[in-house]
């Protein structure tokens, strides 16, 4: 158990997700191990939703629990698995979740059975498609299999339950801004010492080494994403994470990255100048810091998230006026060339943490703040990004020990 989270917080968080959906009997699983090359795995990252839940961070154990009882299905395992990759501490992961009991794969799926005959009816995480062309990744499939194990039950009827946990997910408790604050004291600890040898730099790779480093040494257990180290035009493209490329003396460097901590992600974007910028590169900083400043404004509890981000798309397009880069306020086409994201996003165990975009801001939800311009026929990329709690009265940067200046 970490000094963060205890057995409450777990157990509180199953008895709000009953009384919020009213439902009888609820069961998700955990996510699965997913092959990376021959018989190698990628890292394990449990599902946020279990592991909101449970706070166990095991594959495939599968979670079941009623107004009356909580079990956790342990999955088949061999005794080799145990051999080769150590055993499972039953008695911890009880412990740690606070569920009744954990049983073994074949009785829990017995008992499972049973408790399906009494309610007819599950609420539980309906998967996603198993490749989210969006995104060009495909999804675990764990959900898919769990729901595939149901079938013999025909009449079964499933509820999903994403947007009542998204929305218990959203207003974080302390313990949840706890452990964010911490994730982001890592990673500004590790910015402000990039920040400072900018000048020795030479290559992409050295500042994502020196980030990973620091990372591990400050107490995560590693980048809550890919990050992002862009010089140059590198910088124009949103999501560039090759890291590889040498920068130019003359180029700006922005860098995207966020340490998880307990499973939760700081998201952090600072752009840097090796040498003095140039006017240019100071206009379009002074741009988007205007955007930032002016949407700093704008955040606070009651705020709807649409209509925040239509304000702040105005004030970017007026930005992009002045900077040569569109012709009027009107023109939508040039504020998507150069400004192709929001704003803001929710911020907790997912970098992109899960929210109801409709509701508004209430006090306890973190956001990031990032504005950005993306100017690719001048080989430049600049985006400024603070991770924000939403307090009773306003608000608080939980990175605002990080300066924002260029060089």
């Amino acid at each position: 158990m970490s000094d963060v989270f205890d057995v409450s917080f777990f157990a509180g968080n199953r008895q709000s997700l009953l009384r919020s959906t009213g439902a009888g009997l609820v069961a998700l699983t955990a996510n699965g191990v997913v092959q990376r090359s021959a018989d190698t795995t990628f890292v394990f990252r449990q599902d946020s939703n279990f592991w909101y839940l449970t706070g166990v961070d095991e594959p495939n154990f599968l979670l079941v629990f009623t107004d009356a009882e909580s079990f956790l299905v342990s999955p088949k395992r061999s005794a080799h698995r145990d051999m080769w990759d150590g055993s499972i501490d039953m008695t911890a992961i009880k412990r740690t979740s606070g569920v009744d009991e954990i049983y073994e794969y074949h009785d829990g799926w017995n008992k499972l059975d049973r408790l399906l005959k009494k309610y007819k009816k599950i609420h539980t995480i309906t998967p996603v498609d198993a490749y989210i062309e969006d995104f060009g990744f495909y999804s675990n499939p764990a959900k898919v299999s769990f729901l595939a194990s149901l079938a013999k039950h025909r009449r079964l009827e499933t509820v999903d339950i994403r947007k009542p946990l998204a929305r218990l997910r959203q207003v974080k408790q302390p313990c949840e801004i706890d452990a964010l604050q911490r994730a982001i004291d890592i990673t500004v600890k590790s910015l402000r010492a990039v920040k400072t040898g900018m000048p020795r730099y030479k290559y992409e790779a050295e500042i994502y080494a020196d980030i990973t480093r620091d990372f591990i040494k400050y107490g995560a257990t590693g980048h809550a994403y890919t990050p992002i180290i862009g010089s140059g035009i590198n910088a124009a493209t949103i999501h560039y994470m090759k890291n590889n490329s040498r920068i130019g003396s003359t180029d700006l460097v922005l860098i995207d990255a966020g340490a998880e901590y307990m499973n939760y992600s700081a998201d952090i974007s600072r752009t840097y100048s090796l040498e003095r910028p140039s006017p240019r590169q100071r206009d379009v900083y002074n741009a988007v810091m205007s955007v930032y400043n002016q949407a700093k404004e704008l955040i606070r509890p009651g705020i709807n998230m649409r209509q925040y981000e239509r304000q702040v798309d105005e004030f970017m397009q007026k930005e992009l006026v002045k900077l040569g880069l569109a012709s009027d306020i009107t023109d939508k086409k040039k504020l998507k060339k150069y400004y192709p994201h929001l704003a803001s996003h929710f911020l907790g165990l997912d970098t992109h943490d899960a929210a109801d975009y409709e509701q508004a801001l209430a006090p306890g939800c973190v956001v990031t703040l990032e504005p950005g311009i993306y100017i690719p026929e001048e080989s430049m990329g600049i985006r400024i990004e603070d991770d924000i709690l939403i307090t009773d009265n306003g608000i608080k940067v939980l990175s605002g020990d990080l300066s924002t200046e260029l060089y």
